[in-house]
């Protein structure tokens, strides 16, 4: 929401919904994406740029699964939100492996689009250091979930790597979450169903009737909406 041109949202949680909800619509159609706009109607815009790097690597959504061109002005703005808060090099928590996975995502994806002779950034580790072991599935698929932004076509890397190697753990993941009613956590692994589906990968569940599910019951909200739109557009384009 903007109020006489400038952002409304004061919080950092507020300006990265606003960041996500304007994915959504890139998604559907409805605008083009576009983070300089955000960033010059900002009072506060180191507050933009934080927000930046909570939505990280689905900011490039509608480039890689809709066709949109890269703003020169947004990949200013993305290396501006690692220059003002730089990333984590070496991990201790599994807070920190988490941060320093969608980080990688978000600069790999970057790249990719703004330069793809460059070689991808170095992995922040292994993956089974901030997955676990698939064997603890309940565990595992918690870990999934908060890494949903690397649910994206030709991101590839470590850890999307293991949960393709792993399908069957995500299908208890998500049934499991379902169940529960955790719809948070079940929305995050969906995406990660439809992106195995997308790549042609067998799995125990229909990613379809369980988005349509999903969409039903799993509520509202920019980042709940963020993810089912990326999960749709995986399946249209599977």
């Amino acid at each position: 929401m903007t109020t006489g041109g400038r952002l409304a949202e004061t919080s950092l949680a507020g300006a990265a919904d606003v960041l996500a909800g304007q994915v959504v619509d890139a998604l559907r159609g409805r605008e083009r994406p576009g983070l300089v706009r955000h960033a010059d109607a900002a009072d506060d815009r180191t507050l933009v740029l934080g927000a930046v790097r909570l939505v990280g690597a689905d900011l490039f959504a509608p480039h890689l699964l809709a066709d949109h061109l890269l703003d020169p002005g947004d990949v200013e703005v993305v290396s501006d939100s690692f220059a003002c808060f730089p990333v984590v090099r070496e991990p201790a928590s599994h807070e920190q492996h988490v941060t320093a996975w969608r980080d990688w995502a978000t600069a790999t994806a970057l790249l990719r689009l703004a330069d793809p002779c460059e070689p991808d950034p170095c992995p922040p580790g292994d993956a089974t250091a901030v997955l676990g072991d698939a064997s603890a599935w309940q565990a595992w698929s918690v870990h999934v979930a908060q890494l949903a932004p690397l649910a994206l076509p030709s991101l590839g890397g470590p850890v999307v790597a293991t949960v393709f190697d792993h399908a069957e753990a995500l299908g208890r993941g998500v049934t499991r979450s379902v169940l529960r009613r955790d719809y948070a956590t079940a929305v995050r692994l969906a995406r990660w169903v439809a992106l195995l589906h997308h790549a042609g990968v067998d799995q125990p569940l229909d990613p379809v009737l369980l988005t349509r599910h999903l969409h039903l019951y799993a509520g509202t909200g920019p980042r709940l909406a963020l993810d089912l739109a990326v999960t749709r557009r995986l399946l249209e384009a599977a």
